[in-house]
Formats: C-alpha cells, structure tokens, sequence
C-alpha cells in the first residue's frame, strides 16, 4: 500500500511517500480502508522522536475513518462497506482496565494507532470491534476521522473532570482542534467557559464556539479569578501543558481540578506541593476517548449538537506542508488528510 511516513526522526521534512506492505489482520480483526486521518499535535511530537515506543519506519496518524474492506471469520459484527470511526488505541479486551470499561488504559491489545502499530497515514489499517464505531450515512468520513480524538478527547477530559452545570470551567489551548470542540461541548453541557488562547483575533471564533469569557497572557489566572468574584474555577481542562500550566493551577478554586490533557514542550512542570495541599485540589490526567466517548461524540454529531471544525483537508502527499500548518498555530479546528 502507498502510505506517508519517517525513517528518521526530525522536521516535516522528513516525511515522504513510499510503498510499504499492507498490515495483516488477524480472525478477530478486520481491514479498513482508509478515507481520512487527523492531524494531532501528538504526531509532531511523534516526529521528532519524543515516543521511545516508535518503532521506524513510522506510519504515524491514529485519527482514522474509512471503510471495512475485509473481516477475519470471527468478526460478526461488522463486514465489507462499513463506514467506520476509529478510536486510537486497539485494546485486548479482557484485562483489568478493559473489564473496568477503560479500553484507552490497555497495554496487552496491539496497541497505538502510528506507534504500535500502522497508523492512518497509510491507505489501510487494521481494526478491531473493540475500537471501531459505525458512522452513520450523516457524518461524512472527513468529519469522521476527527472524532475520537479531535472531539473525543475533550468529552472524555470533562467527564474526568467531574463538573456540574453551571460549574465555570477553563480552557487552555482553546483555539486548536481538541480545544475548540471542548469549548463547544462544555457550553453544550451547561457550564460557564473560560477559553484561553495566544490568538486574541480568534476571540469572535471562541465565543461563537461558546466561550463566556475569552483570556489571554501568561497571567490568565488573574482575570479568571475577576470572573469568579476571587474565588476561582472549578475545573481547568489543561490542553497546553508547560506553557499554561502555572497560569491554569493558580485559577483553580479550592477543592478543584486540573485536568490534564496535552503537554506542547515535553519534559516537566514545576508544582509547589502547597497548592494541592492546603487548598486540596486535585491534578487528574485524561487520556484519549473510550469506545463509548466515541459513540457519544458521533451521537452528537448527528443529531446537530456539536459541529466538527476542519480547518484545513490535504491530500496524504502533503503531509509535511499539514505538520507545517499545525506548528504554526494558524489552524482554528483539525487539519485532516485524505487519502485518493
């Protein structure tokens, strides 16, 4: 199969086309033919070499829609012209975490859509029951590439979160594909938003995602506690990392949480260790969507609650120039590429 990916770590540059075989599916496995893959700031970060895991060469992409093209015989749940989303992660299905309903903690199944195993920036991927979701004939296989984590991503990191409507919830990275869509779904879920972005033009784009209140600057925290009269947010949904993180623990409110979803500059936080005890609030990590976030998310979705934003669709030969406009921060939605 023709496929886009690296042989070595570095810049977009690195990327490039070439044939590659065709992943081999197992019985209770399916192939899928690929119709789209999202552009995640994970990737880049995959790019340059910040997962030991990545096996080279890489065929990275883990934001995937398509179409079945064949089954295992064990498969009876799906068959050849299924249109399906892909959630990032084919877990095993029958280890603790799987049986606790956290098939996105796994580490037995085969694994990481672009680490473990070939991702969608290839023209087909294998799948499982346990990782796909049908899409109705409503949602268009573009839009359906960006659901699990463009979209599911937030849905999950608010559900960890734990509010209640009417609870002011803060948003770092607000602007970018998971954080414009968890904009949009935490208003739809009745609480106060706070989005936070570097790009005060976006302000209009925010607050017609459903943005309250739109911050900017590195003392972000200073105007969210204006907002709450002193007393502070109940949630922070920290997509940023490093560059907010500071910011976003000083905005809480006693007895808060402070979600952690994303990380832009690998390495570590500074957090004094009063905060969380004298105030006890609470720093939870959230990782990619469940099956069942995904379910949801396309349930929204085509019942017209929640609007998926594509900021830019590329061919698959150009994902370099696609990486090239996520780094840039331009983007106000996903980047998707698609495949011929």
């Amino acid at each position: 199969m023709k496929a886009g990916l690296f042989t070595r770590f570095g810049g977009p540059e690195v990327l490039h086309q070439a044939e590659v075989p065709t992943p081999s599916y197992l019985a209770d496995q399916m192939l899928v033919r690929t119709h789209a893959c999202g552009v995640c700031g994970h990737d880049l970060l995959n790019r340059q070499g910040h997962f030991p895991g990545t096996r080279l060469p890489c065929v990275m992409g883990h934001e995937i829609s398509g179409v079945v093209e064949e089954v295992g015989p064990l498969i009876q749940q799906f068959a050849p012209g299924d249109r399906v989303a892909l959630t990032q992660r084919i877990s095993c299905g029958t280890c603790p975490t799987c049986r606790a309903g956290r098939d996105n903690l796994c580490r037995n199944g085969p694994g990481f859509y672009g680490e473990d195993i070939s991702g969608g920036y290839g023209q087909f991927v294998i799948a499982s029951p346990r990782n796909a979701v049908r899409l109705p004939e409503s949602i268009d296989l573009s839009t359906g590439a960006i659901l699990s984590c463009a979209v599911g991503t937030g849905f999950h990191a608010l559900g960890r979160a734990r509010l209640q409507p009417g609870d002011t919830v803060l948003i770092t990275a607000a602007t970018g594909g998971v954080g414009i869509h968890t904009v949009e779904l935490a208003k739809l879920m009745g609480y106060r938003v706070l989005a936070i972005t570097s790009s005060e033009h976006k302000s209009e784009l925010l607050k017609n995602a459903g943005a309250d209140h739109v911050l900017s600057g590195s003392d972000f925290h200073k105007s969210a506690r204006d907002i709450t009269d002193g007393r502070g947010v109940d949630a922070v949904i920290e997509i940023a990392g490093a560059p907010t993180f500071a910011a976003s623990v000083r905005s809480l409110s006693a007895g808060a949480r402070l979600v952690m979803v994303g990380n832009v500059q690998p390495g570590n936080v500074q957090l004094n260790p009063a905060i969380p005890i004298l105030r006890e609030v609470e720093i939870v990590g959230s990782g990619h969507a469940l099956v069942a976030d995904l379910q949801r998310v396309i349930d929204l979705v085509a019942r017209g609650q929640i609007k998926p934003r594509i900021a830019h669709s590329l061919p698959i030969e150009q994902a370099a120039e696609a990486h090239s406009l996520l780094a840039q921060g331009s983007a106000a939605g996903r980047v998707v590429l698609t495949h011929h």
